[in-house]
């Protein structure tokens, strides 16, 4: 073969080699690169879902968990979570004292009279539950004693602690029936709450000198109890 003829042949080859070598890269390059194990976490760049922390999403769930309780002491814990979240106080661990008894004895302690008072709450004692309710199982029950229970959260925090007695009443009120409805909502109930009292200068004229007011259930309408009933 002549040296021209030699150096078309080389030229072709090269150039064969160099056509292979280019299909073959990236297998090479797929081959080599590190494979991640089964147990370790994606690098925790921004963006997305990376911000995501598991234990928060756990006790969020736990906090707005709708399955039936076992027991009450359950229930209270479950709404401590979910009032700790729609709360924009700090929620302390120590659960509220909570007395189950009948109706009419309810009645007795709150009213006077009859009415339709399904719970009360007690400032430096504790919750006081018609013992009809069924938080373990009623939903609307529950959103009930989380009502209750905002209040005594309230009085461990101290809210609205630099307002008259009538004012720091009716802020507290207010403050749980919106943590109520929006606990409601998170849950997919379309049960709602409102406030039927009466505005301070109303109430502030028509209760006796020297009373107090306490927050109580109505079961009728819903809502809470003027402070002058109780």
């Amino acid at each position: 073969m002549s040296g021209e003829g030699e150096v078309k042949l080389t030229r072709c080859t090269m150039r064969d080699s160099t056509f292979r070598f280019a299909l073959l890269l990236p297998a090479l390059l797929v081959a080599a690169a590190p494979t991640a194990r089964a147990d370790e976490e994606p690098p925790a760049i921004g963006g997305m879902y990376s911000t995501y922390r598991p234990g928060e999403g756990v006790v969020h769930e736990r906090g707005f968990d709708t399955t039936p309780a076992e027991n009450l002491d359950q229930v209270v814990r479950t709404l401590t979570r979910a009032i700790d979240r729609l709360a924009r106080y700090k929620v302390q661990k120590n659960p509220p004292t909570i007395y189950r008894i009948p109706h009419a004895e309810l009645e007795r302690y709150v009213c006077g009279t009859h009415c339709s008072i399904q719970a009360w709450y007690k400032p430096g004692d504790g919750i006081y539950l018609d013992d009809t309710l069924k938080p373990e199982t009623h939903l609307f029950h529950r959103s009930i004693l989380l009502h209750e229970m905002v209040h005594y959260f309230q009085d461990l925090a101290g809210e609205y602690g630099n307002m008259d007695a009538c004012n720091r009443w009716f802020h507290r009120e207010l403050d749980a029936y919106t943590i109520q409805n929006r606990y409601l909502g998170v849950i997919g109930h379309p049960g709602r709450v409102a406030y039927t009292g009466d505005n301070c200068n109303n109430m502030q004229a028509k209760t006796p000198q020297g009373s107090t007011s306490s927050q109580a259930f109505d079961a009728a309408n819903k809502g809470r109890v003027d402070p002058d009933s109780h």
